[in-house]
């Protein structure tokens, strides 16, 4: 499969930029991502296997799944957005508009859905065998460079996919298409707070992953990472957020202990 992020967000993003008031850009990519949330509990007695990656699964697991991540991105965006890297490039200061924009339910809704389906299309796209037997090749067998089949169309798709994605963020930074209308001021910044936060917060939970059940399927393990990185992001645009609204501390100066020491 590609990558769930970011690369499995590029059929849907050309979506938002052609009709922007149509789709709710959150809901989208978060439906576009959901399918894979439920690697996050490969090899426990949870496990629901491949019965998310069907248009059933897109009902039961996707939609609730995307609306949930979706209130939970409004949440949070702000904080983690005006600290990300390449800010000028990608334009990520104008998302943290994103945490105050709602959309009426049955666009949020449908949006999801839109985002899930195209998730679970682009698997069986680049999971076809109808590929390589055009080439006149059998997948079962056929490898290039040490690779099999399915290993070299889940990387090609992912770099593909990831690079029109990022392709697109671009094109909507320069455009202004990030946020449409004056945005709202953007939190301030504490770069150094959410980098210690975030970095300890992978740091800590890194070695963990390797004990995780299905540790060492790629899937599993990869959404893992991906989440591990994002609650570091959130934890740490929590704290630069509270160091930011904390007062500052004034050191004192004695001068109330004179007045205090004087005789009356």
């Amino acid at each position: 499969m590609p990558l769930t992020f970011p690369s499995h967000l590029a059929p849907v993003l050309p979506l938002k930029l052609w009709r922007p008031h149509w789709f709710d850009g959150v809901a989208l990519c978060t439906g576009a991502v959901a399918p894979d949330v439920a690697y996050l509990v490969s090899g426990t007695r949870f496990e629901l296997g491949g019965r998310v990656h069907t248009l059933g699964g897109v009902l039961w697991w996707c939609l609730p799944v995307a609306l949930a991540y979706a209130w939970l991105v409004r949440r949070v965006v702000a904080g983690v957005a005006v600290h990300l890297p390449g800010g000028r490039l990608f334009g990520w200061p104008g998302y943290a508009a994103l945490g105050g924009v709602r959309h009426p339910w049955q666009v949020t809704v449908c949006s999801a859905l839109i985002g899930a389906v195209s998730h679970v299309g682009l698997d069986r796209v680049t999971h076809s065998t109808r590929w390589p037997h055009a080439l006149g090749v059998d997948p079962a067998v056929a490898t290039l460079a040490g690779m099999d089949w399915w290993f070299l169309s889940n990387l090609v798709s992912s770099l593909v996919c990831g690079a029109v994605v990022c392709a697109l963020a671009v094109r909507a930074a320069r455009r202004g298409q990030v946020f449409l209308g004056v945005p709202p001021p953007a939190p301030p910044a504490r770069p150094v707070v959410f980098r210690a936060v975030t970095l300890s917060v992978v740091a800590l939970g890194a070695p963990v992953l390797p004990v995780l059940p299905a540790a060492t399927v790629s899937a599993p393990l990869g959404v893992r990472l991906l989440h591990l990185v994002a609650l570091g992001m959130i934890l740490g645009g929590w704290a630069a957020g509270r160091a930011a609204a904390s007062p500052p501390v004034t050191p004192p100066t004695g001068r109330l202990d004179e007045k205090q020491r004087q005789p009356g």
